[in-house]
């Protein structure tokens, strides 16, 4: 007849006396439950560990210790889950970045992979943004100087590459996925935006 076994800190038992233990509920504050196989003895597989009680559970309180443990199981798990969903995971391409090709015009990246920039206007290959400062931002955008913007970049579940749709930016067309390089985001075009604490461009 198949048979439960509780483990808790006390003293060994023999299997007689386990048979007897099972009438009455453990004292230990500790219990750890094991399903006794029909090949082995559950009082024998724990005579040697001095600190357990080996209770032999009737048959028929099995299917609800076993629902017991279920539920209790089930509830850590669901509890781990959610405290590790909350969680929000690092990226390496999280931080402020230098483009080659755009000079002094900031470019950042957050962990949700969301870029912003500023770009000078009128906006061609290799302008820049010399003499821009953060607290003058919004008279240079009123004055249309610059133009802030902002898309919403995909980065890879690896943390490998992000894609990037420059067409949110300027209705281009563009749309290129960047590798990360040791110290930047490499595009297919050659141009490297270089991550600033880890670039010696000024």
């Amino acid at each position: 007849m198949p048979s439960h076994v509780l483990a808790s800190s006390a003293l060994s038992l023999s299997p007689r006396t386990a048979l007897r233990a099972s009438r009455r509920p453990p004292r230990a504050a500790r219990v750890v439950v094991a399903a006794a196989s029909s090949s082995a003895d559950p009082a024998k597989k724990h005579a040697n560990a001095t600190d357990d009680v080996v209770v032999v559970v009737d048959a028929a309180a099995a299917p609800r210790r076993r629902f017991l443990a279920t539920a209790l199981a089930t509830a850590l798990a669901s509890s781990l889950a959610s405290s590790g969903s909350s969680a929000i995971a690092s990226t390496v391409f999280e931080g402020a970045y230098i483009d080659p090709n755009h000079p002094h015009c900031p470019r950042a990246v957050d962990a949700n992979g969301v870029i912003t920039g500023i770009d000078p206007v009128p906006f061609r290959e290799g302008a820049g943004c010399r003499g821009y400062k953060k607290k003058n931002e919004a008279d240079a955008i009123a004055k249309g100087k610059i133009n802030p913007w902002r898309i919403e970049g995909k980065i890879a579940k690896d943390d490998g590459s992000i894609l990037i749709d420059f067409d949110q930016k300027d209705g281009s067309g563009e749309k290129f996925t960047g590798t990360w390089d040791g110290d930047g985001i490499l595009f297919p075009d050659g141009n490297k935006w270089l991550r600033k604490e880890l670039s010696t461009i000024p």
